[in-house]
């Protein structure tokens, strides 16, 4: 993807990855934005009625009357809506569209895909980790709450029963930082760091720390929950900035291939 094409995105606002499709009635892309605008309609209507995981959407023939579109448009806009998690399509009779719960896999598939486009290599995610994980570690000491507290201190018991077991720890260890970002009390913090993390697992990505490196981080971690428990921001988000800085450095040293290594778009689980 040239620089031309970044420049035109940032300078319009728009995506860099627009969505497919053509309208056979009509100027080009002229169908898709319909389906998009349809697919918005459906989810104000999500929303404004409180639907929640499992409640049935109106038959299709009532949709494209209320609508105005197509049968085509509207199953497009459904297609999208199931890609995005808003919703499953049950098949055969007593079927239909279903309210579904988007999760946090569905913005790491979209945000690996466009990384790819941009090829992106590993480094930009540790980079970026960089710049959240300080800020809301402090976030977390000012409005975590006592349930948040409970899940962080279970993880750094996991982790301290993960030692030496390489997967079993790694798997610990990003959950304790995705814990950190959920109790930030910022949900835009929390998709995004969690993305983040099921965008390396995917990829395939292992950090073989040493024991001797596991139980360093453990203690960091002790203590930047401490500090987080003790509702000290100014503490916390030094902690988690030395940590940070002493873990790059280590993943720099250890396995520089990696940090070379390009984002591809992969099935997230």
């Amino acid at each position: 993807m040239t620089d031309k094409v970044v420049e035109k995105a940032v300078d319009a606002g728009d995506n860099l990855i627009g969505f497919p499709g053509k309208d056979t009635n009509g100027p080009p892309g002229r169908g898709a934005k319909m389906a998009i605008r349809v697919a918005q309609g459906i989810v104000r209507e999500i929303a404004e009625n409180h639907l929640m995981p499992g409640a049935k959407l109106p038959p299709e023939h009532e949709m494209v009357e209320r609508y105005g579109v197509a049968r085509a448009t509207l199953r497009e806009a459904l297609r999208y809506l199931e890609l995005q998690g808003v919703l499953t399509i049950k098949p055969g009779p007593g079927g239909g569209p279903v309210v579904d719960e988007p999760h946090t896999r569905n913005l790491a598939s979209t945000l690996a895909l466009m990384l790819q486009f941009l090829d992106t290599p590993f480094r930009s995610l540790i980079e970026l980790r960089q710049v959240i994980s300080p800020g809301m570690a402090a976030m977390a000491a000012r409005n975590a709450r006592h349930d948040d507290l409970e899940r962080l201190r279970e993880c750094i018991t996991k982790l301290r029963g993960s030692i030496g077991d390489i997967q079993a720890y790694q798997d610990e260890n990003r959950k304790f930082h995705d814990l950190i970002a959920w109790a930030s009390g910022n949900p835009a913090i929390g998709l995004l760091v969690s993305s983040v993390h099921l965008i390396t697992n995917s990829s395939g990505i292992t950090f073989n720390y040493s024991e001797r490196e596991q139980r360093y981080q453990i203690e960091t971690y002790e203590s930047l929950y401490q500090a987080i428990a003790a509702r000290d921001p100014d503490r916390a988000q030094k902690e988690m900035q030395d940590f940070i800085g002493r873990s790059d450095a280590y993943v720099e040293k250890r396995h520089p291939e990696l940090m070379r290594k390009r984002i591809v778009w992969e099935d997230i689980e």
